[in-house]
């Protein structure tokens, strides 16, 4: 995303406004207040704030990511757009960014380290993910992803689509920056216990990368997420009994063992992600 284009009619939240375009410019992304078909930039680099039906057209015709603002009490139908707001005070550079890359197709970097990358999966990963998964006892105590074959490849393609887009979360690819393999996947889900839903992490590493810390790193990042972006409580892990060494490594970063098993006797563990925090 290079360039934002306003072209808003209304002169409801100008305040709100002001303080976003504020933010963009401090970013280095350029501002265009104008029509958008008036527009000289890369089409794919623009993202379009407006209230004009002339721009959610033009847009449409040349695949360019629009924010619609709908002034409160109106009642206009609006489709074919990424998002429609009735105001501005929620939005930020980053929300803005996330918008641009649903809409062409790119992946979320979640989290970054000197060693790993967290970012949401892409279709490419999946070659990578079908090695994981073949790997010695990696399947034991997992579900089976259903990834193999051309069904296994469209599920894997809707999951991406709906998951991340629907939920702003989910099972992402884990790479090692200094080789730029993929070294597993690490994420956040939605799971249910005691009739309740909470959120759960899963998390798998390759051989080649365990006891190294890579694991530990990427739940952490993982927890930091679920702390900071989406204001968890807590989130569950839910582990096979005679999954001995995931039981271990859920211990060591401070999982409590729940006192009522899960469905089919798995065991419960949990971590509160807000105690200590400030």
């Amino acid at each position: 995303m290079k360039t934002v284009v306003f072209h808003l009619q209304a002169k409801t939240c100008e305040k709100d406004i002001s303080k976003l375009k504020e933010e963009i410019l401090s970013y280095n992304i350029r501002i265009e207040e104008k029509e958008l078909s008036e527009v000289k930039e890369e089409k794919d680099s623009i993202l379009a704030i407006t209230d004009q039906f002339l721009d959610v057209d033009y847009a449409k015709d040349h695949n360019i990511a629009v924010i619609f603002y709908e002034t409160p009490g109106t009642n206009r139908s609006v489709s074919g757009v990424d998002m429609v707001v009735q105001g501005f005070e929620e939005l930020n550079v980053e929300y803005l960014q996330l918008i641009y890359m649903r809409h062409h197709g790119l992946p979320w970097i979640i989290a970054k380290t000197d060693r790993i990358c967290i970012r949401e999966s892409v279709e490419g990963d999946l070659t990578a993910f079908r090695k994981l998964y073949q790997e010695e006892g990696m399947l034991d105590y997992l579900p089976n992803p259903e990834f193999e074959g051309e069904e296994g490849r469209e599920n894997f393609r809707h999951y991406i689509r709906s998951m991340y887009r629907f939920y702003n979360y989910g099972i992402w690819t884990v790479l090692e920056r200094k080789s730029g393999a993929i070294i597993g996947r690490v994420g956040i889900e939605n799971g249910e216990y005691q009739g309740q839903s909470v959120l759960e992490l899963g998390y798998l590493i390759g051989k080649d990368w365990r006891r190294q810390g890579f694991a530990r790193e990427a739940v952490s990042m993982t927890e930091r997420f679920a702390a900071e972006v989406l204001q968890a409580d807590s989130l569950h892990a839910f582990i096979h009994p005679q999954n001995e060494s995931s039981i271990a490594f859920i211990k060591a970063i401070g999982y409590e063992k729940l006192e009522l098993p899960g469905e089919d006797g798995v065991l419960v563990w949990q971590k509160n992600l807000q105690k200590g925090r400030i």
